[in-house]
């Protein structure tokens, strides 16, 4: 579980609600069930007018990698691709091929293929570099919904504003209910502005941050297994890879490093 996502949402809507709390308001004065409806469903409806549904479908799993995925671990990549790297130079490069069909990095095992296949540098960095763009553009693409869905919701609220101030322009023959009428419109505005900047956007600036990390991730692979084929020890692998990492995954990574070898 993602400590951090789980914590900002309920900080968000905690600091929200207590705040409101705080100035006399009580909580039954925010539940409107038709704004939440026109709010949510007219978001949801015009965001999956915008894309495609192959990736409507993955919102699910991206959900998923939001609360509940852990981050990557550098520290034991960097171990992998060392490994790797000492047993091309004890065993050579066509040892690898045993290690390959158990590794659940699908991204690894496809470039040490290539090494073992004896594929030159320049072919297998042009196919893993192809390959990481790939993947980039599809981490755009799924960040996007939510970020489309954030832009649009804040209108999606002014709209079921604009429609129950209709309704209730309709009838003013109880002017004295008017005050509590208007304020229930108005939450269609609140709905509309806190999904967008609660839950919708910072959605996507996290997946933005997921994909980021895994970026870094594909690149040190890549670099790890570029320097194997070119037959460079196992230290200055090691030591390249720890320049993708922060001073603290370096320190991390050394000392479990230091461990094994004694």
């Amino acid at each position: 579980m993602d400590i951090a996502s789980i914590l900002g949402l309920i900080i968000a809507i905690g600091g929200c609600l207590i705040g409101y709390m705080h100035e006399g308001g009580a909580i039954a004065g925010l539940i409107s069930v038709s704004s939440g409806f026109i709010v949510l469903g007219a978001t949801i409806g015009a965001t999956f007018l915008s894309l495609p549904m192959k990736l409507i479908k993955q919102i699910p799993t991206l959900l998923k990698m939001v609360f509940f995925e852990q981050r990557v671990n550098y520290t034991d990549l960097i171990n992998k691709i060392t490994e790797m790297a000492r047993i091309a130079r004890k065993e050579g490069i066509l040892a690898l091929e045993n290690y390959i069909k158990d590794m659940d990095n699908k991204f690894m095992a496809n470039g040490l293929t290539m090494v073992v296949d004896g594929m030159d540098k320049e072919s297998i960095q042009s196919i893993m570099e192809v390959e990481i763009n790939a993947i980039a553009s599809r981490h755009h693409r799924c960040a996007k919904i939510f970020e489309i869905a954030g832009g649009y919701c804040p209108t999606m609220g002014i709209l079921g504003t604009v429609m129950s101030m209709i309704s209730i322009l309709k009838d003013l023959s109880e002017p004295g209910s008017l005050g509590p009428k208007i304020a229930m419109a108005f939450t269609a505005t609140l709905y509309g502005v806190g999904f967008a900047n609660v839950l919708f956007l910072p959605i996507a600036e996290k997946l933005r941050s997921r994909s980021h990390d895994e970026m870094i991730a594909l690149e040190m692979t890549m670099e790890g297994i570029l320097s194997i084929q070119a037959g460079e020890s196992p230290k200055i692998i090691k030591e390249k890879l720890l320049v993708f990492t922060n001073e603290v995954d370096k320190s991390l990574a050394e000392d479990k490093h230091n461990a094994e070898e004694k």
